[in-house]
């Protein structure tokens, strides 16, 4: 009996702490996948910011999403077009406020926008709180939804 009780105690310590173990392997992959994220969500400012369609291109999966402030909604090949140099001047950029939840290959991240920009000779002031899903294709992430909404000052 003694045996038995010693041996059930040895095996419930060896599975705490692989359990351990496992947390702190899954915590470090997380944050080189948040590493990961917010390089590519970097990238993405820069290009919006530059007009760059090209970095886009690549950073937009092929079946994207987006929707707008408005309720509009875009294909990838509808947003390109709607980058086009001239279409839109960054006054301000800023964004912040992330949250970022990682579910394997696919990740959601929340955030919020404070960017002053004239849009189509408009310039929108509105702050602005938006969602964005990445996920993992060949090797790279891809944004593939995209919704935004305007909020009120905080």
């Amino acid at each position: 009996m003694l045996r038995k009780i010693l041996l059930l105690l040895l095996l419930t310590i060896a599975l705490v702490g692989l359990a351990r173990a496992q947390r702190k392997v899954g915590n470090q992959a997380n944050a080189e996948i948040e590493k990961e994220i917010f390089k590519v969500e970097h990238e993405k400012d820069e290009a919006m910011q530059k007009g760059d369609a090209a970095t886009l291109d690549h950073i937009y999966a092929d079946d994207l999403t987006f929707v707008g402030t408005q309720g509009q909604v875009f294909t990838k090949a509808q947003r390109l077009a709607d980058m086009r140099p001239g279409s839109r001047e960054y006054f301000s950029f800023k964004r912040g406020d992330y949250s970022l939840h990682i579910y394997g290959n696919t990740v959601v991240l929340t955030g919020r926008s404070s960017s002053v920009v004239k849009y189509h000779g408009e310039v929108v002031r509105k702050p602005r709180q938006f969602m964005q899903v990445y996920i993992k294709q060949g090797g790279e992430w891809r944004l593939a939804a995209h919704h935004a909404t305007f909020v009120e000052e905080r």
